[in-house]
């Protein structure tokens, strides 16, 4: 499925990162042709959108032009889960995975 991205929107970001689109693509795991298609055309697959959020660290939603999104009508614990920690940086993820660790071991110790 491909959908239509914000072509000003990502120029900015590349810009904003003094990124050039041959780093652009290749911290984002695809192809220049395919950072300079999306750049003129602003139409990109849901992977390469997604790989280029990923690589700016944002969501998809960001990029899009139309932000109207298809959401399920009951959120499931997995995608809670992925929703709150994507959002937090490694070393907090790290810091709370050790003290849940911690409280495990504590609690199945006792």
């Amino acid at each position: 499925m491909e959908m239509q991205v914000d072509v000003e929107k990502l120029k900015k970001l590349r810009a904003s990162k003094a990124w050039s689109q041959s780093y652009l693509a290749e911290v984002s795991g695809i192809s220049l042709r395919t950072i300079q298609r999306i750049e003129k055309s602003g139409i990109a697959s849901q992977e390469s959108a997604k790989s280029i959020c990923s690589a700016y660290d944002i969501l998809v939603p960001d990029i899009m032009v139309n932000k109207t999104i298809q959401v399920d009508a009951t959120p499931t614990f997995i995608s809670v889960f992925r929703h709150k920690f994507s959002c937090l940086n490694i070393k907090s993820t790290l810091i709370s995975f050790s003290i849940a660790f911690i409280i495990a071991y504590i609690w199945a110790v006792y």
